[in-house]
């Protein structure tokens, strides 16, 4: 896409948009700085008209304070608590008097009276009466028990203690009301008589508030100096913690979250200790200015979406010509412009970027030219190429050339590469079909191409002009040139199967078949051989040479142990079979199968474990199966009845000691030998070195190898205690070509190495001469 960070076009819509924005910007900051002032203003008010609330409450506690003191100093009064019990019938009508008298001069005192501890009665402006009948059936305190009456306010000392009750929200006849207890005589905290109660109706505090509270729809606490909440505009007489840490000074406002609803916090304290708490709803406060703000947003998306609509169209008039010029430019490629800054400079380097371009994927297809060409040539031997796909144009696309209109294939399989590769890894079997890849297309030149067909198989797909005698002899210097370099510089073995050749370049499929085809005729031919299928193609042989005389008597030799009569009927048999190479693949590996059961029928006649023939395998079956020619098979059938002979000449002579002791005896005269091991004594006795091996171990129970190790270390030092001979000659004159391995051997078998051994030796002589 043209339009990046670095357009041109992008520049000037946002040089537009940046002006439109300046004056939008300037709106948002005045309507921040606006909505501030207002909730600040709230607050203050709040805290006004709290203030106002407080100075009368504060006034009317005044009052209430001073009735209190009025009560408890009137004469007729006192004489309740100073006169004696037969004295007080008088004194108590004077003292309802005289409270009736003072009831009538006060207005926020919603009624008062006197408790006497001493008598447990009450008096009040009324009447006389026991506690008891008063405060459960006269007048009952709102949501006070007699119990919590007697507790909360009845015992203790008081002055000026506030207690509020409220009423059961399903009874609208009682009232709530704060009761204030001052207790007589008064300063008397040790010797109380009595207790003057007095009840502010609720109500007429609410009333105070309620011009705060309908203002704003706040909700309004009052609480005593003790922090107990007195009145609640919501009937909630419970303050949490937290929101009590928030009013620790004497007035003030914040913002407060409580249940995740943002609240406007006022408070403040009046003379006497109560405390005036505010919750305002910001968003109550603020709904009018939300409302605008609403709007406001709505008028800004609009002013944006038209001022960019309308800046894009003033930048995309602009930018059109240059626009045009860019696509025009552009069109049929894709043009990076990482690093350019803009469109001016993109021009600039438009034309050195696709002369780059060019010239890298002209690099990039030579590359992957090799792996295209490849691929085409394996799908063209394998039958999976079109007639379409074989165009000239195509074929010169990959960088093949097929002018000539007769094909053959070569196909080069590999036998064996072990003398050539260090290790059996898939680096060294890549490097030899690398090698082989490279050494084949070098030979064959301008008259075909090679690829590769399978892990260690090479096709060679030759097109010549014609099939004369001529063509044919070049083909076949062709394989003999390539197989004597490879053969002589590589040591390594590989099969060749030939096609015919036929007319027309999709008939490479039907070459590459017959190549496949005379590939197989390997078993019959041996491995590191060529095989044509022209000679092969006429082969109809349906059957194999193996009577049933001659099966008997394989059969009878094996049994009496008379390996020379079986390996003269296998020479002949296969000599009969495959002398004359008329005999397809499938009739030899079922010949040799047949062979093969045969065998394991005496096995098990004789009840001879067959596992032990080949050390690591336990299945002959496979182990022919699998061979790479007849001549392979062939070995392994012979291993395998000389094992069956030798077991059973085993089983005659199994207790014969003097061959044992032969054996022994060989290895006390050979010990010097060089070329003794396993494998040769094995020749020397007639032997397979498996049977010979397990034969000498289980007559003497140490295996062959290790006895002749012990004679030759035990004749080592022999020679080592004469100081005339170094080392190596000692190694050499006990069987050791030289002495690194003679010493390795020897450090093994003593524990220290031969020098160490003789400078012992010539220590004890010196101790014994001493």
């Amino acid at each position: 896409m043209l339009l990046r960070r670095k357009s041109i076009f992008l520049t000037l819509w946002l040089s537009y948009i940046l002006i439109l924005l300046i004056p939008v910007s300037g709106t948002f900051v005045l309507y921040t700085n606006m909505e501030k002032s207002m909730v600040d203003n709230a607050n203050r008010s709040n805290l006004a008209m709290l203030e106002q609330a407080r100075q009368v409450v504060d006034s009317n506690l005044q009052e209430i304070e001073q009735l209190g003191i009025q009560i408890a100093t009137q004469p007729k009064l006192q004489t309740l608590w100073t006169l004696k019990e037969s004295e007080k019938y008088i004194q108590t009508e004077e003292a309802v008097r005289a409270l009736k008298t003072i009831r009538n001069g006060s207005r926020f005192v919603d009624d008062f009276y006197i408790y006497l501890r001493n008598e447990d009665t009450v008096i009040s402006p009324n009447l006389k009466t026991d506690a008891t009948t008063f405060f459960t059936k006269l007048y009952p305190l709102p949501g006070k028990s007699l119990a919590q009456v007697r507790s909360d306010l009845l015992t203790g000392y008081h002055y000026l203690t506030y207690l509020p009750t409220t009423a059961p929200l399903d009874d609208p006849m009682t009232r709530n009301v704060i009761a204030s207890a001052i207790s007589l005589p008064l300063g008397e905290s040790n010797n109380v008589e009595g207790t003057l109660i007095m009840l502010i109706n609720e109500k007429q505090i609410l009333d105070l508030l309620k011009g705060i509270q309908s203002v704003n729809n706040s909700s309004m606490f009052i609480l005593d100096a003790t922090g107990q909440v007195i009145l609640s505009s919501n009937n909630q007489f419970k303050m949490s913690p937290e929101l009590l840490s928030q009013t620790i000074n004497a007035n003030g406002y914040k913002t407060y979250d409580l249940d995740g609803t943002t609240q406007m916090l006022s408070y403040t304290t009046g003379k006497s200790g109560w405390k005036y708490i505010s919750l305002v709803p910001k968003n109550v406060v603020l709904e009018r200015v939300n409302e605008m703000k609403k709007w406001a947003f709505y008028l800004l998306v609009l002013v944006i979406a038209a001022g960019s609509a309308a800046a894009y169209w003033m930048a995309y008039r602009s930018y059109s010509p240059i626009r045009d010029l860019v696509y025009s430019i552009n069109k049929g490629k894709n043009v990076p412009r990482n690093g350019l800054s803009n469109e001016y400079e993109f021009i600039r380097n438009s034309i050195a970027t696709s002369v780059a371009e060019g010239k890298a994927l002209e690099q990039q297809l030579a590359g992957h030219l090799p792996v295209v060409r490849a691929n085409f040539l394996t799908r063209l031997l394998k039958g999976e190429v079109d007639q379409s796909e074989l165009t000239e144009d195509s074929l010169a696309f990959m960088g093949i050339r097929l002018p000539h209109p007769f094909v053959s294939v070569i196909i080069l399989e590999v036998d064996e590469s072990r003398d050539y590769r260090i290790a059996e890894s898939d680096r060294d079997r890549a490097l030899v079909r690398f090698i082989l890849f490279n050494l084949s297309s070098e030979f064959i030149a301008d008259s075909g191409y090679v690829t590769e067909t399978d892990n260690n198989r090479l096709a060679l797909l030759l097109n010549v002009p014609d099939t004369l005698e001529e063509t044919l002899l070049s083909r076949d210097r062709l394989i003999a040139e390539l197989k004597g370099v490879i053969e002589e510089r590589f040591r390594m073995k590989i099969t060749v199967a030939t096609s015919s050749f036929h007319l027309g370049r999709l008939e490479a499929s039907k070459c590459y078949n017959e190549a496949l085809n005379a590939l197989d005729y390997r078993i019959i031919h041996g491995i590191n051989s060529v095989i044509h299928y022209d000679e092969i193609r006429f082969l109809e042989r349906t059957y194999y040479h193996f009577p049933m005389e001659v099966e008997a008597q394989m059969i009878n030799y094996l049994k009496s142990g008379e390996y020379e009569g079986v390996e003269r009927l296998l020479n002949e048999l296969y000599q009969h079979n495959m002398g004359s190479r008329d005999t397809t693949p499938e009739l030899g590996k079922l010949l040799f199968l047949n062979l093969l059961g045969t065998v394991l029928k005496v096995t098990n006649a004789l009840k001879i474990d067959e596992k032990q023939w080949q050390e690591g395998s336990t299945d002959p079956v496979k182990l022919i199966n699998n061979s790479t020619s007849a001549e392979d098979m062939l070995k392994k059938l012979k291993e395998l009845c000389l094992f069956i002979c030798n077991s059973v000449q085993e089983a005659r002579s199994e207790h014969s000691e003097r061959h044992h002791e032969r054996m022994k005896t060989y290895i006390d005269e050979h010990y010097n030998d060089h070329s003794l091991s396993l494998t040769s004594i094995a020749d020397h006795f007639g032997m397979t070195p498996q049977y010979m091996s397990g034969l000498f171990k289980k007559q003497y129970g140490i295996n062959l190898t290790d006895y002749m190790i012990e004679v030759r270390m035990k004749e080592a030092k022999r020679f080592l205690a004469s100081p005339g001979m170094t080392i190596l000659q000692v190694a050499q004159q006990v069987g050791y070509s030289t002495d690194i391995g003679f010493i390795r051997v020897f450090k093994k078998m003593e524990g220290i190495t031969p020098g160490k051994y003789r400078e012992m030796q010539q220590r004890g002589d010196n101790l014994k001469d001493s």
